[in-house]
């Protein structure tokens, strides 16, 4: 079970009590609980025998790390349009985008999982937030209906991407938002499934095996002098909208106080946290799924450690804390993705995962000789 994190999605989140930033709609997340079922169902009432073809390559102008090291030498996400402070990314890019195609009896294509690794954030500034979207990867679906038919199914499968968005901070806002961001980006990425399609080699599909393992990793620590400085943001700011400075800067009292709350319910926490790891294999395709934000480092780690060289990677999977996972480095800098309580596992925490799920798929592959 995976989730591709569309940050305009509905309020499908089992919340019951209303926070600063969510309010919940029971009868929506009712709704798509069903909706999930019968998806379930439907599919097991059209199983029909099958084929699959497999492709992938790298697309770039469509992905960027989105941390950058800058000539003060501070970290910053984001930093702005065309900023001359920017070194460099801070972070390894991947950009792979593979597909895995299936077929009918009649060698009709039925439908493919496509992988690619990019937040679903896409949607313009001005409609943020205030309308429902499927964000690029519905667009990708809608596009490739119009080439294959409208029976065929796309499922995108998010790839590790929590340091990953689409801004090209090398041009300017105007240039940027010439056209809609999910547009642009869904009707790309459907030009180079397209391009896949045409060039996909036959997989062998005899061996199929998959196993699942609940791994608990430590909980980072909070010092009593740190809890006690978010307390003073809420007294000094009831109204966290009224603390001046946002995420991209931990130390702003805005920044603080947006905090606050996740902070309080982060100390209440088990020392440690189960998190769902799983590998898969279907023939010669090899899938891995962690759990969390996780930085795309690891999904290149996993992928260059693959005992299967057509390989594909799941972030936010399965349950578990969706907490972000960065890289050792990424600890000690001022990310917001590194802060606490976006970050609640120890540095190790995307390193254990991916060599689980590493060594999960080589006992697969024992098994399935």
């Amino acid at each position: 079970i995976h989730a591709t994190h569309t940050h305009t999605g509905g309020p499908a989140v089992d919340i019951k009590e209303p926070s600063e930033t969510f309010t919940p709609v029971p009868e929506y997340t009712a709704f798509v609980g069903k909706m999930v079922g019968d998806c379930g169902i439907l599919a097991y009432q059209r199983l029909q025998n099958a084929t699959a073809k497999a492709a992938k390559k790298d697309v770039y102008g469509v992905s960027f790390i989105r941390n950058y090291k800058m000539k003060d030498g501070r970290i910053l996400m984001n930093p702005g349009w065309q900023n001359p402070d920017i070194i460099e990314p801070f972070g390894t890019l991947d950009p792979e985008l593979s597909a895995l195609f299936f077929y009918g009896e009649d060698e009709k294509p039925i439908g493919a999982l496509v992988n690619f690794a990019m937040h679903h954030d896409c949607v313009s500034a001005k409609t943020h937030c205030t309308k429902y979207c499927s964000d690029y990867s519905g667009i990708m679906a809608e596009e490739l209906k119009k080439t294959f038919g409208p029976d065929f199914v796309m499922v995108m499968v998010n790839g590790c991407c929590g340091n990953v968005n689409h801004f090209d901070l090398s041009k300017s806002f105007n240039e940027f938002f010439a056209e809609l961001p999910y547009l642009r980006v869904g009707k790309r990425l459907a030009d180079e499934v397209r391009d896949l399609y045409a060039k996909a080699e036959p997989i062998e599909m005899a061996a199929v095996g998959g196993k699942k393992v609940v791994v608990e990793i430590e909980r980072r620590k909070i010092s009593e002098e740190e809890v006690e400085e978010f307390k003073r943001m809420v007294e000094k700011y009831p109204n966290p909208l009224d603390a001046p400075g946002g995420v991209g800067d931990p130390d702003s009292d805005g920044s603080k106080r947006r905090r606050a709350m996740g902070v309080f319910k982060f100390i209440k926490l088990p020392d440690k946290l189960p998190m769902t790891l799983q590998a898969l294999r279907i023939g010669g395709c090899r899938f891995y799924a962690v759990c969390g934000e996780t930085y795309s480092d690891f999904g290149i780690y996993m992928k260059e450690h693959s005992p299967l060289p057509f390989s594909m990677v799941a972030e936010l999977a399965n349950g578990g804390d969706g907490c972000y996972v960065p890289t050792r480095e990424a600890f000690g800098t001022t990310l917001y993705e590194a802060q606490i309580p976006s970050s609640k596992l120890v540095p190790d925490a995307g390193y254990i995962m991916a060599d689980c799920v590493l060594e999960l798929a080589k006992e697969i592959m024992e098994e399935t000789k």
